[in-house]
C-alpha cells in the first residue's frame, strides 16, 4: 500500500510540475532568437511575427539578435534554454541547409531543433546592368555559352544563398561563370552597376530599388510565382528551367524535445498569423512572402533543402577558407 501511495504521489507531482502543459502555456514572456543583426529584412520579419504571436498568446515575445559563428551563437542560445517552448528561433536557409553543407566543423546540427512552421521566403532576382544588351534569360545563357568562363557574377559571399542560386542556375543552363564574392550585397550591386560584373542573383529586397531607379534590369524571378511589384517579369522556371526554386526562406523552430502540445499551440498561432491579410501585407511590403506550413511539412521541406544544398556544395567543390 505504501508503494502504491508513493506511485500516486509521484504521478500527482508529475502532473503538477510537468513543464509547459498546453492549458497553462505560456505563463511568462517568450524569446525569439534571430541569427541576424537588427534592421535587415530577416529581423523585420521576426519582429512582425513576434508582435503578432504576443497578441495571440497574451505574453510578451522579446526578439534577441544573436549574430556570429555561422548561426552557432543563436543556436547556442536556444540549446542552453529548456525545451519548454519559451525560447524560439528564426531558423533560416543559412543555419539549417547551407551552413551544415558548407562548414564541416559547425558546432551545431540542424536536428537540434523541432519546427513549428515555415514563415516566409524572400524571392531573388536575376539582374544585369540596365545598360547591358541582355534582356532575357535566354540571351544571358546564350551569351555565357558563347563566352565560357568569361562572364562574372557577384554575391554576398561564398556559400551565400545568392551564390548558390547562381550555381544551381548555371548547372541547369549548362554554362560556367566566374564567381566574385563580396562581404554583403551592397558592394556587389555597386560593381554590377559600374560594369565590373555581368550579372547576379540577389534578394528582391536589395535589388528592387535599383530596378525601380533604372540602374539594374531584372531578367527573372528565382521563385515559382511572379512578383506583384513586377507582374510582367517571368520566373526562371517559366524561362525554360522547370522546378527552379531558390528563395531565401525562414522557419520558426524550438529546441528538440519541446512538448508536442506546446508545438501544436505555437503552430496554431502561427497559422492564424500567416492567414491574416494585414500581416501578409506587412510581410509582403518588406519583400517577404508568407509561406504557412505545418510542423511536419516544414521539417520535410527543410530536409529536402538540406539534401539539395549538400549536393550543390559537393558538385561545385565549394569550400570556405
Amino acid at each position: 500500500m505504501a508503494f502504491i501511495r508513493v506511485l500516486v504521489m509521484l504521478g500527482a507531482w508529475a502532473v503538477i510540475h510537468h513543464p509547459a502543459q498546453a492549458q497553462d502555456y505560456p505563463d511568462r514572456a517568450l524569446r525569439l532568437i534571430v541569427p541576424f543583426s537588427a534592421g535587415g529584412v530577416t529581423d523585420l520579419v521576426a519582429r512582425i511575427y513576434a508582435s503578432e504571436l504576443a497578441k495571440g498568446l497574451g505574453q510578451t515575445v522579446v526578439v534577441e539578435n544573436k549574430t556570429g559563428a555561422a548561426g552557432a551563437v543563436a543556436m547556442d542560445a536556444v540549446k542552453q534554454a529548456a525545451p519548454d517552448g519559451y525560447t524560439l528561433m528564426l531558423a533560416t536557409i543559412g543555419t539549417q541547409a547551407i551552413n551544415p553543407a558548407l562548414l564541416p566543423n559547425l558546432r551545431y546540427a540542424p536536428g537540434d531543433v523541432d519546427y513549428v512552421t515555415m514563415l516566409t521566403t524572400v524571392p531573388q532576382l536575376l539582374v544585369v546592368n540596365a545598360k547591358s544588351p541582355i534582356r532575357t534569360v535566354a540571351e544571358l545563357v546564350d551569351h555565357a555559352k558563347r563566352n565560357p568562363g568569361k562572364l562574372s557574377y557577384g554575391s554576398s559571399g561564398i556559400g551565400s544563398a545568392p551564390h548558390l542560386a547562381v550555381e544551381i542556375f548555371a548547372a541547369r543552363a549548362g554554362f560556367r561563370a566566374v564567381h566574385v564574392p563580396y562581404r554583403g550585397s551592397s558592394q556587389s550591386i555597386t560593381d554590377l552597376i559600374a560594369g565590373q560584373l555581368d550579372f547576379m542573383i540577389d534578394p528582391v529586397t536589395t535589388t528592387l530599388p535599383y530596378i525601380q531607379s533604372g540602374k539594374l534590369r531584372a531578367l527573372a524571378v528565382s521563385t515559382p510565382q511572379r512578383l506583384p511589384a513586377l507582374p510582367d517579369l517571368p520566373t526562371i522556371a517559366e524561362s525554360g528551367y522547370a522546378d527552379y526554386d531558390v528563395g531565401v526562406w525562414n522557419t520558426i523552430a524550438v529546441l528538440k524535445g519541446t512538448p508536442r502540445p506546446v508545438v501544436k499551440r505555437l503552430a496554431a498561432e502561427s497559422a492564424r498569423i500567416l492567414a491574416s491579410e494585414p500581416v501578409r501585407k506587412r510581410l509582403l511590403d518588406v519583400g517577404a512572402v508568407p509561406v504557412p506550413a505545418s510542423p511536419d511539412e516544414t521539417r520535410a521541406f527543410v530536409e529536402r533543402e538540406q539534401a539539395k544544398y549538400l549536393q550543390i556544395v559537393r558538385d561545385a567543390n565549394l569550400k570556405v577558407e
